[in-house]
């Protein structure tokens, strides 16, 4: 029998990751068993479905590097792929279900109701167990005499989601359901449909549950915000980064290494190496792993990627594509994230910067006024700054202020790096030099001068 999964989101609103983790999980294991991955949509809240939702949904998925096998988008063998779409299947359970008595309409099973205007519920067992059998986190036992007759279909006729979903499940041959561990307590009612129908159980996988900082389970509208998809992308996280992170969200890769590509996770991704323990959402490690996966890129590529986050923000100098990408050789190692190539790289477009508190410090020490006054000097003969001319000079400096005054490489160098990026510390002043060029050198020693 060939593995299905599916993953089955309702499209209300913004993207969140958890919604996109349990999508991994179930993406990895249907191709880890060789099989297929399905997307439906359950969208069986009318009032909140939206079209815009389902598109960043989509959108999402993609943007991950996610590929499916059947959808709405791709149709296949078991169409259609949205529930909505599926009441005459789920009409026909409806109806078995009230002939062999396992369902009533209203609220006494001992008298029912008319089917108009009365809900439709399950009728539940009174005694012994219902047992759930999950791969992650072996037998969980209900006990029957607890369990209330839920509603499964809505005073309107509209199927509620236990019965759309499992009726779905089964008719598309969905062999393994993955989802959630909040959705445990709701999986009796689901069992009982499958053995009123005399339906084979799938596999049942609840993950577990993603915490923020505050221990708490992740919402839509955390508050501490960051965890929809599109607050990932505009931060820029890379797709394959957070892919990367979220499969350690409660799976351990055979070896404990913890970069590991789509071709590794086929290999490897199996249940038993599944954790039913939460995960704390680690933000520095998932900034730690970001920043692996940067350093794998060129200069060449990673300018590319950071270009649409400067020209958000500074618009005074064109950027060039190799002036960029030099710059992005001098940033590139204090990024963890796109967005932060704004803050790395200020020192190169903003020329009226703020002077940071050690660097004014540093402008109004003893050596800031001659030190800076035989750079101006220094600089004059020059026609093209570049990085080793840049080097030579500076050496030069160190060499003849030791000699002359004693003074140690911080108070040569500390108000040069003031002057041009209004802090003591950074990437190396030769780099810095060499990227704002001989004029804008020239013109912020000058600015410092004034000071």
């Amino acid at each position: 029998m060939v593995a299905r999964l599916r993953f089955a989101p309702s499209p209300t609103g913004p993207v969140h990751v958890g919604n996109v983790h349990t999508a991994v999980f179930c993406w990895a294991l249907s191709r880890a068993l060789k099989g297929d991955f399905i997307i439906r949509l359950d969208d069986t809240d009318a009032e909140r479905n939206t079209p815009e939702a389902t598109q960043l949904m989509f959108d999402a998925l993609t943007w991950l590097g996610l590929d499916w096998d059947e959808g709405p988008d791709l149709g296949g063998e078991f169409e259609p792929y949205v529930q909505s779409q599926r009441w005459p299947f789920h009409q026909n359970v409806i109806q078995k279900l009230v002939d062999e008595g396992h369902a009533y309409y209203g609220d006494d099973p001992d008298q029912p109701a008319s089917a108009s205007g009365n809900p439709l519920r399950l009728k539940m067992p009174r005694t012994g167990e219902t047992i759930l059998h999950d791969a992650i986190r072996g037998e969980i036992r209900f006990d029957n005499g607890r369990l209330q007759d839920p509603v499964i279909v809505r005073s309107n006729g509209d199927p509620l989601y236990h019965l759309a979903t499992v009726t779905d499940d089964h008719d598309m041959g969905i062999t393994h359901v993955v989802r959630g561990e909040d959705w445990i307590s709701s999986t009796p009612i689901h069992i009982q449909l499958y053995k009123a129908m005399d339906w084979p159980e799938p596999v049942w996988v609840h993950l577990p549950l993603i915490l923020n900082r505050q221990g708490q389970k992740l919402k839509k509208r955390d508050p501490e915000g960051g965890y929809l998809m599109s607050d990932f992308q505009a931060a820029g996280y890379l797709p394959a980064a957070l892919f990367n992170y979220l499969l350690l969200l409660g799976w351990t890769p055979d070896n404990g290494q913890e970069i590991v590509d789509k071709w590794e996770v086929r290999q490897q991704f199996r249940l038993e190496r599944l954790s039913p323990s939460p995960s704390t959402f680690d933000w520095d490690k998932l900034n730690w792993m970001n920043r692996q996966y940067m350093q794998r890129h060129s200069d060449e590529k990673l300018a590319e990627l950071i270009r649409p986050f400067l020209e958000d923000v500074y618009d005074e100098l064109p950027m060039q594509d190799e002036w960029l990408v030099r710059l992005t050789a001098v940033i590139r190692d204090e990024l963890s994230k796109l967005e932060d190539a704004v803050e790395a790289a200020e020192w190169a477009f903003a020329d009226n910067f703020a002077l940071a508190e050690e660097a004014q410090a540093a402008l109004q020490s003893e050596s800031a006024h001659p030190v800076l006054a035989r750079l101006v000097a220094e600089l004059a003969h020059v026609v093209l700054l570049d990085e080793a001319t840049a080097q030579s000079i500076l050496q030069g400096l160190r060499q003849n202020f030791k000699e002359s005054h004693g003074w140690n490489p911080p108070a040569i160098f500390h108000p040069i790096r003031a002057a041009l990026t209004g802090q003591t510390g950074g990437p190396p002043l030769a780099e810095i030099m060499a990227i704002l060029g001989k004029n804008r050198t020239l013109q912020r020693i000058a600015n410092a001068l004034r000071l």
